[in-house]
């Protein structure tokens, strides 16, 4: 790749993540969010990296300046297709936790259904998203809210996402955000996503060698 690699990084739209029709969100509000809203991010994210060639960076300035514009919009961008990306593989149909993270969240919260109502609590709360990580500092899961793409916890592994933007069920629910959480999302609530992170992360061995240190 010639140049700044950086720069000449293009993002790509999968729509083999599209996710397949199911009971509590319309084929129209899942085709207006993932056509719309998740395509838009992408191919935004790939316009910034087109004027970020030529932008000038002799004039840098944290009050105002092109390339900190495009820079403060290249982290919204990406963040979002990454938040989606991952959502869309929670929204799969629903399934169990894989037994590693059913563990750790009977250890965490006490039970599944404790986790469950905190992250429910936590979604109807938020004004972006809701996201259950594994801290990767603590080696403990916890549920955090964010408002914005462009702001969450650092050092994590997001194991479950839920997008708690308007787009994401006003098509379906109008306002009543409520009832897309418990009859929209929670039923159809999937771990697969969760399932591959511990594919690529051994997060139990972590786990456990980060609580015996600091036993």
């Amino acid at each position: 790749m010639e140049g700044n690699a950086m720069v000449q990084f293009q993002a790509q739209f999968k729509p083999e993540l599209k996710p397949k029709p199911m009971p509590g969100l319309s084929d129209r509000q899942l085709n207006d969010h993932f056509d719309i809203k998740y395509k838009g991010y992408v191919t935004k994210l790939n316009e910034i990296q087109t004027k970020l060639k030529g932008v000038n960076k002799e004039a840098p300035s944290p009050n105002y300046s092109d390339i900190r514009e495009l820079l403060v919009e290249r982290l919204f961008n990406y963040n979002s297709i990454k938040l989606h990306e991952a959502y869309w593989q929670c929204l799969a149909g629903a399934s169990d936790p894989p037994e590693p993270i059913k563990q750790m969240i009977t250890e965490d919260f006490g039970s599944y259904n404790t986790w469950k109502e905190e992250f429910k609590a936590c979604g109807l709360s938020a004004r972006g998203w809701s996201i259950c990580a594994f801290d990767l500092d603590t080696g403990r899961l916890f549920n955090f809210l964010t408002d914005n793409h462009s702001i969450g916890a650092w050092n994590v592994i997001p194991l479950m996402i839920m997008d708690m933007y308007e787009h994401a069920y006003y098509i379906d629910y109008g306002g009543t955000v409520k009832r897309y959480v418990e009859e929209g999302f929670l039923p159809n609530m999937s771990w697969k996503y969760a399932a591959r992170m511990l594919e690529r992360h051994p997060l139990s061995e972590y786990r456990t060698s980060l609580l015996e240190k600091a036993a």
